[in-house]
C-alpha cells in the first residue's frame, strides 16, 4: 500500500466520521422535534437519486396532524445514503431507513427499519380527547427492482415496541421519467395493506375512547388501508448541490376511511410535501 492509498483511506475515514455525526444529529433533531413526523411518511427513491458514494440533506414539509386527519403540520425530512461501490446501500430518508444487503444495482434486499410517532396532542379537539398511542418502531424487510426505468417495491413491518402490535404491507411500481441531464422524475403508484391489530389502534374507537370523545364506538378491521400516487423531482444545481422536491397523496379507503376519526372529524385524501437540500461527494 503506497502513501497516496493510505492518505486516501485516512481521507474518507475521516469523511465518514464526519458526516456519520451529522447523521445522528439529524435523527435526532428531526425525530424528536416533531409531534407527528408525517404519520405514513415511508418514501423509498431508486439509487439514480444518488449515485455519489455519500448524500447528506434535510428537508421539510407538511403532513396531516394525524393519519386521516384534515389538519397539517410541518414535520421535518433527514435525508442520508451511502452507496458501496457494489451497489449495497445504506439508505434514510423521512422516517424510514432501508440497508440493501445484495451486491446488485438492479436487486435490493435488506433489513429496514421505521418511526412510526405518537398520536398524542392533535388539533382536533374530538380526536384530541381519544386515547394517546404511543410512538412505535417498526422493523421489516424490503425488496426492490431497477429495470431500466421502472421500479418495483414491496416491504414488511412489524411493530416491535408494543405500540400498536400489528403488520404492514407496503406495494410500490414507479417509472423514471427523463427531462434534462440534471433533472430527474419518479413517478410512483402506492399502496398499504394493514393489519388488525394496526387497524384497530389508529382507525378503530373503543368504549372507553367513545365516552371520552363522543364518538361512536367502531371496529377497524384488517384490509387495503390506503391506495395513492407520488411523484418526486430532484433537480442537480451543480455536481454536488441538488434540491429534491416530493408530493406525495393516498386515498385511505374500506375501514380506515369508514372510521369516525376520518368520515366524520378528518379527511381520507391525506397530502403530503416536502422539499430537501442535499450535498452529495
Amino acid at each position: 500500500m503506497n502513501l497516496f492509498q493510505i492518505s486516501f483511506m485516512k481521507q474518507r475515514r475521516n469523511q465518514l466520521k464526519i458526516f456519520f455525526g451529522v447523521l445522528t444529529a439529524i435523527i435526532s433533531c428531526g425525530f424528536l422535534s416533531s409531534n407527528g413526523f408525517a404519520q405514513d411518511l415511508d418514501l423509498f427513491l431508486p439509487q439514480f437519486f444518488s449515485l455519489k458514494n455519500m448524500t447528506v440533506g434535510m428537508g421539510a414539509g407538511l403532513a396531516p396532524d394525524y393519519e386521516g386527519a384534515d389538519d397539517f403540520e410541518a414535520i421535518p425530512v433527514p435525508q442520508f445514503r451511502y452507496n458501496f461501490t457494489d451497489g449495497r446501500y445504506v439508505n434514510l430518508l423521512g422516517p424510514s431507513l432501508h440497508v440493501n444487503l445484495i451486491p446488485d444495482r438492479i436487486y435490493g434486499f435488506g433489513p429496514m427499519l421505521r418511526y412510526r410517532p405518537e398520536r398524542g396532542s392533535v388539533d382536533d379537539d374530538v380526536v384530541d380527547k381519544l386515547r394517546k398511542v404511543d410512538s412505535a418502531a417498526e422493523a421489516g424487510v424490503f425488496g426492490s427492482a431497477l429495470i431500466k426505468n421502472f421500479l418495483f417495491y414491496m416491504a414488511f413491518n412489524k411493530d416491535v415496541t408494543d405500540s400498536h402490535e400489528g403488520y404492514l404491507i407496503d406495494a410500490a411500481g414507479g417509472y423514471r421519467v427523463g427531462i434534462e441531464t440534471n433533472v430527474q422524475v419518479i413517478l410512483q403508484a402506492i399502496g398499504t395493506y394493514a393489519s388488525d391489530d394496526y387497524m384497530e389502534t389508529y382507525f378503530g374507537i373503543d368504549k372507553e375512547n367513545s365516552d371520552h370523545s363522543g364518538l361512536p364506538e367502531y371496529r377497524a378491521k384488517a384490509g387495503i388501508k390506503d391506495l395513492g400516487l407520488l411523484a418526486a423531482l430532484q433537480y442537480k444545481i451543480d455536481s454536488n448541490w441538488a434540491v429534491m422536491g416530493i408530493m406525495k397523496y393516498t386515498r385511505l379507503i374500506g375501514d380506515a376511511a369508514d372510521s369516525p376519526i376520518v368520515d366524520d372529524r378528518g379527511d381520507p385524501n391525506n397530502f403530503m410535501d416536502a422539499i430537501i437540500i442535499n450535498y452529495s461527494f
